[in-house]
């Protein structure tokens, strides 16, 4: 079923297990998934302090590349989030990422189709294996990984990791599902508490992290001052999300 409200149960037991044992799994079976993956661990490491990591495979859209010409893997996301450090405690801005293991997520192509877009000439193929900068042409053939060989590699790891542990389909044996539908996969998510793995505990572990995100926002800042565009990933959206408390102006035509 709808998988939030059972990654949201299962939160609590995860992270108990993960404060007594240092590390600790879940897993939820038949997930239909509607959020981005970033909700699934942005909590444990903002409210809990946990290190998260999130793996979700879904239906059929990406080719094996090099070489492939059909569909065999899901654009299978996959999300990390670390804590961060704040002036009383956790941070409520921890790092998070969430991506795609595809060069595009399976949405913003559906847009560019919608909207007459084309897409980067190295995210889909059309129908008979030709690279294609149509998003309808790419929909109708194969959406391509990442980074080539490397995001083949890395969707494979979420196949694996998030159908192989639940007994939940690959993106293979969901292909002939009706795409309009939602996806029936399979979700692992993984807690770990530096508490328990790091030597010096917590403090010790957040001492490193920000000295590693410190150095990078320094050099954000300098890229800044020189018209250049620099960020962590998640920064935005935490700009987003301030700026949102206060009120949000919505487009009349997309009002309408």
């Amino acid at each position: 079923g709808f998988s939030v409200p059972a990654c949201l149960a299962g939160h609590s037991l995860l992270v108990e297990k993960a404060k007594a044992s240092g590390v600790a799994v879940l897993l939820i079976q038949r997930a239909f998934h509607f959020a981005a993956l970033w909700q699934d661990v942005e909590p444990l490491a903002a409210k809990h302090g946990l290190v998260a990591m999130a793996f979700l495979n879904s239906k059929a859209f990406v080719a094996h590349w090099p070489g492939g010409l059909h569909p065999l893997y899901g654009t299978n996301p996959m999300a990390f989030a670390c804590p961060r450090r704040g002036v009383d405690g956790l941070s409520q801005e921890p790092f998070v990422f969430d991506q795609a293991t595809s060069m595009m997520a399976r949405g913003d192509m559906t847009l560019a189709a919608r909207d007459g877009e084309t897409i980067p000439p190295n995210a889909a193929i059309d129908k008979h294996g030709q690279l294609t900068t149509d998003p309808v042409a790419g929909l109708e053939g194969a959406q391509l990984p990442m980074a080539g060989h490397k995001g083949t590699s890395l969707a494979i790891m979420v196949e694996l990791l998030a159908a192989s542990f639940t007994g939940d389909a690959f993106a293979y044996e969901a292909a002939g599902e009706d795409s309009a539908m939602p996806t029936q996969h399979g979700e692992m998510i993984i807690a770990i508490d530096p508490e328990r793995c790091t030597a010096g505990g917590r403090a010790a572990f957040l001492n490193r992290v920000e000295a590693l995100l410190q150095m990078v926002e320094a050099e954000a800042q300098a890229a800044e001052a020189a018209g250049r565009s620099m960020r962590l990933p998640s920064q935005r959206r935490w700009a987003a999300r301030r700026r949102a408390e206060d009120g949000f102006e919505i487009d009349e035509a997309l009002l309408a």
